[in-house]
Order: C-alpha cells, then sequence, then structure tokens
C-alpha cells in the first residue's frame, strides 16, 4: 500500500465497489425497471436538460412512467416502444416523438453501459427504431387511389384475430373520423336504420371542449361493415380491446397498421403512413370530388371559429355532410372494386 493512502479511506473506496458490483448483479438477475432506468438517467445528465428529459417522460399525452414505467428493461420490445412514438406521431408530433426518442434511446443505453446496472447481456431495443421524420411535409401525407386500393386488399388478406383493429382501419377511411373517436364507438349511440352515428361530447376531442356532440352520417358502406361486427351480451362497444368494458389502446391501431404493411412489403410495397394520415386522405379525396371545405370540416368535426358556429346544432349540416360522405364513398367503393346489389354491399374479408 502506498504511504500516503488512508487505509479507511481505502476500504470505503473498496466497499462502494463491491456495493456497486453487488447492485449490478442483482439488476441484471431480477430486472432493471424502465422507472429505473429513467430516475438513474435524470441523476446523470445537467439540471436543465434533467428537467427538459423528466418533461417529455411525463408528457399528458405520452406519459412513459405511466405506461411502462413498471416493465422489465428485458421485456420491453420494439412494439412497445413504437406504441409509445406513435401516441405523437398520430397527432402531427414528430418532433415531440423525435425527442422523446433521443431521451428514452440515451437513458437505455446510460443503463446497459454504466453503473450501477451496467447490464452488458442486455440489447436496447432503441437501436433498430430510427428517428420520427421532423420535416414539414410530414403533415402532407395522403393516401392515392392506388395505395387505398392496396391498403383495403391488405386488410382483407390480415390475420382474423385483428377483426377489431381491421374494422377500425377501415371506417378510418370510410368516415374519415379521429382513431380515437372511432375506436371508443358504441352501439348506444348508433341508429343504423337511420344511418347516423351521434358522438357524444366525452368521446369526441371538440365536444370535450365545447360540450356538443357530434352527429356523423352513415353511407352504406360504414352500416355493412358495423353490422358485421359480433354484438357481445352486456358490451356497449362495437369494437371492445382486450380488457373487458375498455376500448383497445390507440397505439394498438399504429401497431397494426405497421405490422400489416411491413408483412406484405415485398408484395404490395407502400410507404409508411399513419392512422392520422388516414384521415387526411379522406379529405383530401373529398375535396378532389368538389365536397367544400367547410362541410368537409364539419363532417370531421373540426373546431369551427366562425360566429355561426356558435349556435351551430349538431344536425345542422346533416343533408350536407351526408351527401359529402356518400359521394366519398361511392368513390371508395369504385377505387376498392367493391359492389353495391340493390341496398347491400358486397363486402370482401
Amino acid at each position: 500500500m502506498d504511504k500516503g493512502t488512508d487505509p479507511r479511506l481505502e476500504r470505503q473506496r473498496q466497499e462502494a465497489e463491491e456495493e456497486i458490483e453487488r447492485k449490478r448483479l442483482e439488476a441484471e438477475q431480477t430486472g432493471v425497471t424502465v422507472k429505473e432506468a429513467l430516475d438513474h438517467y435524470l441523476t446523470t445528465i445537467a439540471p436543465s436538460s434533467a428537467k427538459n428529459a423528466e418533461t417529455k417522460f411525463r408528457n399528458s399525452h405520452c406519459n412513459v412512467y405511466r405506461l411502462i414505467g413498471g416493465m422489465k428493461l428485458k421485456d420491453v420490445t420494439e412494439d412497445d416502444l413504437w406504441g409509445l412514438l406513435d401516441r405523437h406521431t398520430n397527432r402531427g408530433k414528430q418532433s415531440e416523438a423525435a425527442r422523446l426518442r433521443s431521451y428514452m434511446k440515451a437513458a437505455f443505453n446510460k443503463a446497459k453501459k454504466h453503473r450501477p446496472f451496467k447490464l452488458s447481456r442486455w440489447s436496447n431495443p432503441f437501436l433498430n427504431i430510427e428517428k420520427p421524420e421532423e420535416s414539414e411535409n410530414v403533415h402532407d401525407r395522403a393516401l392515392s387511389s392506388e395505395e387505398i386500393r392496396d391498403f383495403w386488399t391488405l386488410l382483407d388478406e390480415s390475420d382474423e384475430a385483428l377483426l377489431g383493429v381491421r374494422a377500425v382501419l377501415k371506417l378510418l377511411l370510410i368516415l374519415g373520423q379521429r382513431v380515437e373517436e372511432t375506436s371508443k364507438m358504441k352501439w348506444s349511440s348508433l341508429d343504423l336504420d337511420a344511418g347516423v352515428w351521434d358522438i357524444p361530447p366525452a368521446d369526441n376531442k371538440t365536444g370535450k371542449r365545447t360540450g356538443k356532440g357530434h352527429v356523423v352520417p352513415l353511407p352504406l358502406l360504414a352500416v355493412e361493415l358495423i353490422k358485421s361486427m359480433p354484438i357481445i351480451e352486456d358490451e356497449d362497444l362495437v369494437f371492445p380491446g382486450r380488457r373487458e368494458g375498455m376500448p383497445f389502446r390507440v397505439e394498438v391501431f399504429s401497431k397494426g397498421l405497421r405490422r400489416t404493411l411491413a408483412s406484405h412489403a415485398g408484395d404490395i410495397p407502400i410507404e409508411h403512413f399513419t392512422p392520422r394520415d388516414i384521415r387526411r386522405t379522406v379529405k383530401t379525396h373529398m375535396s378532389r370530388l368538389g365536397v367544400l371545405k367547410e362541410v368537409s370540416d364539419r363532417i370531421q368535426g373540426h373546431s369551427m371559429s366562425d360566429v355561426a358556429s356558435k349556435h351551430y346544432d349538431r344536425y345542422d349540416y346533416l343533408s350536407e355532410k351526408r351527401a359529402g360522405l356518400e359521394r366519398w364513398a361511392c368513390e371508395l367503393m369504385r377505387i376498392i372494386g367493391e359492389e353495391l346489389e340493390g341496398n347491400v354491399v358486397k363486402l370482401r374479408g
């Protein structure tokens, strides 16, 4: 031992090293949680950076702590991480998704390479997840007629276990509504004989702010698709999720969409798009068909700022909205090759 070394300090250093190694071995055996990895990461970076990172981790639309904080790092999959990022990209917030990815990837790398965890045998699932595109053009994605036809075909060929997910994605393409609202569709809000879907304020993004519901006319193509769904006793949801009485989580549809496209990438290549892009696609094609912007905005339940809209009843513009959606439904049927026999649509799949 060097002459100037204090035996007590040396012993304390060795004990500290042993404690770190003990924690590392324990972490590898029992599994470090996402929360533990994120918390540790926040203590290793500058306070200003830590504040920014924690804000991203606790974002109200994508609270990582709440969604996957209790998961073991070793159990986190790429699909889990895509589900987080999709919560931003589905809202058109690519930059938010990109920043969250950067912070979480850094936190996971810290857990892998540095003490006290140093999970050398663990592979960071962020390695294969590319940075979401942040260019201004990401908000302009709309499917062409050919892409719509190919996408519908892929949905028809998708796994039967994805029946509810497949039906919601088709309804998005028929009606152009928000995925959050469509996934929460209830039998009690439907009048299929009249062809009307009356979305209550609680299930409508704009309605939560205005207190007004949103009425969506249902073209025959939508009615037939809804009627094809099984009715479950004591269940009001048309598309119930895996948990009883609960709809699918929003990210499930992004995941289902991504898997559908990936599974046929070699046969029918379609450039990546999100459920939000489907909504934009409907509006773009309705405009091409001559549907006025004022009408398409009301079809999609956009917040209207003009004076007249402050007194707008949800049943106003119903005939104009029905005409616009039926015009689009007829065009959609032409694109996908469906047939109308009498008053019945011949649905495939």
